[in-house]
């Protein structure tokens, strides 16, 4: 069996945001990037300066100092999936760019990119976390250790129709 994989990480500072956009629109080098596949990645915005200034837009301008920015989301499978490169594929990030809409809003769900170019296919999905008063507020949707685990699990059970389960819990 192979597993559903959501991770986040918490971006800080807009010198972060740029660190991970030059990452997902390949504006620095990559490594472990394959560069004659770098054609099959997919950008909901298409450029570097497009989603930078979607996300900027999206803060606002009153915030406190050490505030979360923007979460990026990292989404993808085991590398032994048996659904890469067939219609699994394309459900699988329909059902994760969905499950996201609907755990933060639409409206905060700023954009996405699908990477082809690496080892394993990744959906990366950045979101600007405003809550209902219209304040930054990552703790409301990633709260601590176990709030994070269970929107793991709530992950993996939405796509466990695709041949995918949950990893070890606490691991």
């Amino acid at each position: 069996m192979s597993f559903a994989i959501y991770r986040t990480a918490k971006l800080k500072s807009f010198g972060e945001i740029g660190g991970s956009l030059s990452h997902t629109y390949r504006t620095r080098p990559t490594p472990n990037a394959d560069e004659s596949r770098i054609h099959l990645n997919e950008h909901s915005l298409e450029t570097y300066n497009s989603c930078f200034a979607a996300i900027k837009n999206s803060i606002p301008e009153k915030r406190r100092k050490n505030a979360v920015l923007c979460i990026e989301h990292l989404i993808t499978t085991s590398p032994d999936w048996n659904g890469w490169g067939t219609e699994k594929e394309k459900e699988f990030f329909k059902k994760s760019l969905e499950f996201l809409n609907k755990k933060y809003g639409k409206e905060n769900v700023i954009a996405c990119s699908i990477h082809r170019d690496e080892t394993t296919p990744h959906l990366i999905v950045y979101v600007v976390p405003i809550d209902e008063k219209g304040g930054l507020n990552a703790k409301k949707w990633l709260g601590g250790r176990a709030k994070l685990s269970q929107t793991q699990t709530d992950f993996a059970n939405e796509v466990k129709n695709l041949g995918l389960e949950r990893g070890l819990e606490n691991s």
